[in-house]
Formats: C-alpha cells, structure tokens, sequence
C-alpha cells in the first residue's frame, strides 16, 4: 500500500521518528535520503515542518561544514513516544529499513577511534572519538584505574557509537 502524508503532524511525527531512529546526530542530507528512497512526504513539507521543529523545540541541532545535524530534544522524544503509533506499522517498518542501510553509510563516513594506554602503575587514559573527515564532532578523554575496565569501554564504544553519543548529547543537553 502506497501512503502519502501532507498534514502537517504526520509530516512531524514522520520526521522525529526518523531523526529518533537514527540514533546518534542526523545531518538533513540523510533525512531526505530516507524519504527519497520512501517518499511518504514531499520535500518542501519536510523543509517547512524541519523547520517548526526547531522553532518548538522538539528537535535541537547544530551546524558543522554548512550541515545542519538533527537529535530529538525532549519535548521530541515525548512526542514520538505518545503519537508514533499515529504512523502505519508498514511505514514504520519500511522507514526503519531504510535507516539501517543509511547508518551504515553514515558509519563508514565516520571515523571511529576507541583507544587507551597505560599512564602509570594505578591509571589508565581512554580516548574515545567519533569524526568525519578532517573535523571531530565527538571527542572525550576518561581516566580509570583498571586495563580490563579500560578495554571495555572501548568495546563498548566501538560497539555503539551512536547510541552512547546520543546519550551523552541528551544528558548534557537535559536542563538547557
């Protein structure tokens, strides 16, 4: 079944639900990539209700190398969790597979770093990184005083970027 979506809570549910679905920062680029491979929503809707997002604030963002990267605020994380059962399970499913490819792309643009080293008898220096190209758009220094602690982190990290990025991003993000 074809679906199409022009009211204007559709076209933002349908958005937060994608952003959400990514995980970790979304640049627009691949919001529009997913609706370009699923065109549930023009894409001059999609710009306009982007756009009331930010101005509600359901959605934060920033901007690196003239791309706008979304998260979900938390205005917009209780919205999708209240009203996305507003979107058609297929559409859903058809949205979801279509992020996955894309994360995938999005990893492989992405440079990943997870490392530590030994600073002394009791401490142990974990960097953990996410970057793209030449610029870092996630970069934190931990100190812990156990190596088996320290490889797990990384693990962990290597593991799920995106997620534990986007959670970090949200904690720091929470009472802003």
């Amino acid at each position: 079944m074809d679906y199409s979506f022009d009211e204007k809570i559709d076209v933002k549910l349908i958005t937060l639900f994608i952003i959400d679905g990514f995980k970790m920062p979304v640049p627009n680029s691949y919001i529009v990539d997913v609706l370009a491979l699923e065109p549930f929503i023009n894409y001059f809707d999609l710009q306009q209700q982007i756009g009331e997002l930010e101005e509600d604030e359901f959605v934060a963002y920033y901007v690196e190398d003239n791309a706008r990267f979304y998260t979900l605020a938390e205005k917009g994380k209780q919205a999708l969790e209240f009203f996305s059962q507003r979107i058609p399970k297929t559409v859903r499913e058809r949205l979801l597979r279509i992020i996955k490819i894309k994360i995938k792309d999005l990893r492989n643009a992405l440079s990943i770093k997870a490392e530590y080293k030994k600073v002394n008898d009791i401490e142990y220096s974990i960097s953990l990184g996410i970057s793209e190209g030449n610029y870092d758009m996630f970069n934190v220094s931990i100190s812990v005083s156990d190596e088996l602690m320290a490889k797990k982190m990384c693990a962990a990290f290597k593991n799920d970027p995106q997620t534990l990025y986007s959670e970090f991003l949200s904690i720091l993000t929470k009472n802003i």
